[in-house]
Order: structure tokens, then C-alpha cells, then sequence
């Protein structure tokens, strides 16, 4: 069977040097080796066994309340969630009866692998693309396999092997599919800079009539804008303006490193600290956003162990600041 857990992962505190230096997080291949190496460990820092909290607090803020599972199989919101690892908040947005379908992408394998491991009731299994053509998007006759077999991610068809497809970025990508979640493997910006419908392939089983779909009613950005390179920022939020509904809603948990002992605390990622107006900035910006509400800053820094971790790290205070973001009706 395919789907395996890794027995090592490492905390942040432990985890060893980075090979490629943060800054230079900016090719496809560099990412995937740094989160690589941050998958290698006992367990994963950033990974909660439970619900992020802010996420159950503001969830009926993210998409709303008050709506049978029967509406919601009829046409609930989409969520989007970039960068999601194995989290467990994926489960929870999928049960949530006004919620249709959940979409996460990660770049490292093992979060897809594990989060099916360790969530059965969804039958996630993985879907190989095995044209070519399929795996730039355009391809109506391409062939599909689902499958848990262990072939080591290639398809093995008469169609051809994907990691012989001329474009081997796009080859590289798959998706994990199970009842109203999807998550695909491979790198965030290729995803988002893709055609619609060629993004569709990777986040359901392709229904080239499912065009109401092409959109997410909702983004969960639960510190994925913290874990990319800072250069990179005016280019995410713009690309989140291209999947985000007219009227859409996006929750976003930054991170801010409120008073450091020195600079290189300060700059050193990820997580890479973004303050309120540093947020604001570059959200007004956006030609999609009709308001950024604050909802509230919180101490990350409230137990010993905590303060103990971070100073470490040079870092004396840190704050979890909670957004909502609302896009305009109309753009």
C-alpha cells in the first residue's frame, strides 16, 4: 500500500540546519528539500493533534452557520486551504454541514500520505494523471488512474509515464482524492498560476460541466503566507484574488515577532514575522479586497515552555494575529 507514516520529523527547534538558506526559497525544487527536511523527525512543530483554535472560534465567520448537509451537498462552499501539511483542520472544515468540498495542496508527500492514514473515514486514495496532456490541463480523452499501489508516484500506462512529460514542473504534481476533500501534492504558485480549468483536474474528479466550482467560496490561510519567502507576498495575495468568489472570505493567522533580541531573529523564517500594518498594506493593495478586519492579536508566548523554545530563537515576544478579509461582490 502506498500511504505511509514517516518515523522521523523533527520540531523546528530541532530540526537541523537548513541546506538551502530561507532566502533563496524560491524554485520549486529548493522548497520541496527545505519542507523535505523539516518532515524528517519525531514529530512536526507546526502540527496540531486537535482543531487550531482560532479556526474553531471563527469558523461560522470563514463560512458561515446554519445550513443542512443537504444544501451543502448541493452546492456548500469550496475552502481552500494552501500549505496545509496533514493538519487536522482539513477533517473539520469537511464535516462542517456548510462546507461541499475542501481542497488542500502541500508540497511534501508525506502530508497527503499521512493525513489519509490517519483519516480513513474520508477513502482517500490517490489519482495519477497519465496523459500528458491531462497533466497541463487540456487533455478531454486523458486517462485517469485511481490507485493506493506503490509505484513510486509514476502512472505506468499504455499513455505514457508522467516524469517523461516535456513539462516536468507540471509533472510533478499529484492529487489525493476521498469524500469531499482533495489535496494535492506539489508546488503552490504553479498550482494557482494555472488556467481554471486545469486546476479542476487536480482538485476533483474532472466534470468539465462543474464550472460553478472554479472558484473557492473560502481561503484558510492558517500561517501559510508566514511560511513563504517575504519577496513572494505581493504575489500570493494577488494569486488569491484569482481563486477567491466575488463576496468571498478569507481567515488569516499571521505571525508577528513582536520584540526580538536582535535582526536576525527578527527576519529569520519560516515562520517570517508580518505585522498588522505590513498586512494591511499589502492586502488594501489588492484589487479584490473590500475590507481586512483585525479580530484579534494573541500571546503565543503564555507557558514557560513556550518562552523557553522561542528565546532560543532570539525571540522575546510573538503573536498570533487572526484577519478576516472580505473580497468585493464584484471585480
Amino acid at each position: 500500500m502506498m500511504i505511509t507514516i514517516a518515523d522521523t520529523e523533527s520540531t523546528p527547534e530541532s530540526a537541523p540546519s537548513h541546506t538551502v538558506p530561507p532566502q533563496l526559497l524560491t524554485s520549486r525544487d529548493d522548497v520541496h528539500q527545505f519542507w523535505s527536511k523539516r518532515w524528517e523527525g519525531p514529530t512536526l512543530g507546526w502540527h496540531l493533534d486537535h482543531v487550531n483554535p482560532h479556526l474553531a472560534k471563527y469558523t461560522d465567520v470563514l463560512i458561515g452557520k446554519n445550513r443542512s448537509k443537504v444544501d451543502a451537498a448541493e452546492g456548500g462552499s469550496r475552502v481552500f486551504v494552501p500549505l496545509c501539511g496533514k493538519s487536522v483542520d482539513l477533517a473539520s472544515l469537511a464535516n462542517h454541514s456548510n462546507v461541499s468540498h475542501v481542497v488542500g495542496i502541500d508540497i511534501v508527500r508525506n502530508a497527503a500520505e499521512e493525513f489519509a492514514m490517519e483519516h480513513p473515514q474520508f477513502s482517500i486514495e490517490e489519482v495519477k494523471f497519465c496523459d500528458e496532456n491531462l497533466v497541463g490541463g487540456h487533455g478531454s480523452d486523458s486517462k485517469v488512474s485511481v490507485t493506493k499501489s506503490d509505484d513510486g508516484g509514476n502512472c505506468g500506462s499504455e499513455s505514457g509515464d508522467v516524469q517523461n512529460s516535456s513539462n516536468k514542473s507540471t509533472s510533478r504534481m499529484s492529487s489525493f482524492h476521498g469524500k469531499g476533500i482533495s489535496i494535492v501534492n506539489g508546488d503552490l504558485f504553479q498550482f494557482l498560476s494555472m488556467e481554471s480549468h486545469e486546476r479542476m483536474k487536480y482538485i476533483a474528479k474532472y466534470d468539465a460541466h462543474e464550472k460553478e466550482h472554479r472558484l473557492f467560496d473560502a481561503i484558510y490561510d492558517r500561517a501559510s503566507m508566514v511560511a513563504i519567502e517575504p519577496s513572494l507576498r505581493q504575489m500570493y495575495a494577488t494569486s488569491m484574488g484569482k481563486i477567491i468568489r466575488p463576496g468571498g472570505t478569507m481567515l488569516l493567522i499571521a505571525i508577528e515577532k513582536r520584540r526580538t533580541a536582535n535582526e536576525e531573529a527578527k527576519t529569520d523564517g519560516p515562520p517570517f514575522s508580518i505585522d498588522e500594518s505590513q498586512v494591511r498594506s499589502l492586502y488594501e493593495s489588492q484589487s479584490w479586497v473590500e475590507s481586512i478586519t483585525l479580530l484579534e492579536e494573541v500571546d503565543d508566548l503564555t507557558t514557560e515552555q513556550a518562552k523557553e523554545r522561542w528565546q532560543k530563537k532570539g525571540v522575546l515576544e510573538l503573536y498570533d494575529l487572526v484577519f478576516v478579509i472580505k473580497a468585493k461582490d464584484v471585480f
